[in-house]
């Protein structure tokens, strides 16, 4: 079933919150991250999407990067430009486009959208665009298909060579069935509260999803025997990281020797390593707390963090 949701200010708290779960408390997944489901987005596994819909809280804004602030920068003048270009009107949506059935619930919000309704999604790229779309582009223009019904996504694209180019998305129903059934397949797994089968666990998502611990020695956790391989593969892995670490302080203490004082080693005329001086501005809190003490208890700030320990195994 297709419906609309006002759109909140685009990167604000509320615009995350909405993308994040429905008014009854069902996780989303929106366009933007639609390849996640696939394992085809470059900047997020499905752990890392897994740990965000099964967290107590929405999201938080991220702090922008250059590439994010050149894409809210650029995008209302290289929308305006394909306008002038295409001979057409855009206009920003004021509501997001939404998708929903047993056990799918999809989200999408668009750059553009013409006079009939056409979708128009808009990126800057800083390198030259190839005529192909990103994989994680592909998959976020088919969950825009199924979410506003529309069968065709015209991306328009400015990258290095300072010019826009035109690519027309045409999504086959055989492209929408195979995103909805990942799609249903991942998100089962969330509404069970469960990480899904394929998601690689590491310790940050772990940690994300239980910041702080509660109960103390009252609500210990009694762990099975299997455990203990794992500890020994745990402390294995540890020894072998240190050993690893010398390994490579050890070279880097021999080519660096005979650098001495120059910044550039070469082979044959062959650039090979660099040992350059960098200089670093940090700030001194020692001594802003000895000279206003006032002021940096004012902007003290405390943060919760959780220790991991191997007890009478691991090495003091």
């Amino acid at each position: 079933m297709h419906y609309l949701v006002e759109k909140p200010l685009h990167g604000s708290p509320e615009w995350l919150k909405v993308r994040w779960k429905t008014e009854e408390g069902l996780a989303r997944i929106s366009a933007s991250v639609a390849a996640v489901v696939h394992g085809q987005h470059p900047y997020m596994s499905k752990a890392d999407l897994a740990t965000d819909l099964l967290a107590p809280n929405p999201p938080e804004p991220a702090e922008a990067n250059r590439a994010m602030m050149r894409g809210t920068t650029l995008e209302p003048v290289v929308a305006d430009w394909a306008a002038r270009l295409l001979g057409v009107e855009l206009q920003e949506p004021i509501d997001m486009f939404c998708w929903d059935e047993p056990g799918v619930r999809l989200i999408a919000t668009l750059d553009r959208v013409d006079q009939n309704d056409k979708v128009y999604e808009i990126k800057t790229i800083s390198r030259h665009w190839n005529g192909t779309l990103e994989p994680y582009w592909y998959w976020q223009g088919v969950q825009q298909s199924i979410c506003t019904g529309k069968h065709e996504i015209m991306w328009v694209i400015f990258d290095s060579s300072l010019d826009i180019h035109f690519h027309k998305q045409t999504v086959t129903s055989d492209e929408r069935a195979l995103h909805l059934t990942k799609c249903r397949e991942f998100l089962a797994a969330i509404d069970m509260g469960m990480m899904p089968d394929d998601a690689v666990l590491e310790y940050k998502h772990v940690t994300k999803r239980f910041p702080v611990g509660e109960g103390g020695a009252d609500a210990a956790v009694d762990l099975g025997p299997s455990v203990l391989a794992m500890l020994e593969r745990y402390l294995l892995a540890k020894e072998q990281k240190a050993q690893a670490e010398q390994v490579e302080e050890l070279i880097k203490a021999e080519i660096c020797a005979m650098l001495g004082t120059a910044e550039y080693g070469l082979m044959q005329d062959e650039l090979l390593v660099t040992w350059k001086t960098a200089t670093r501005t940090s700030f001194d809190t020692k001594k802003f707390e000895a000279e206003h003490p006032a002021l940096a208890e004012k902007y003290r700030k405390q943060t919760q963090y959780r220790t991991f320990r191997v007890h009478n195994k691991e090495k003091k």
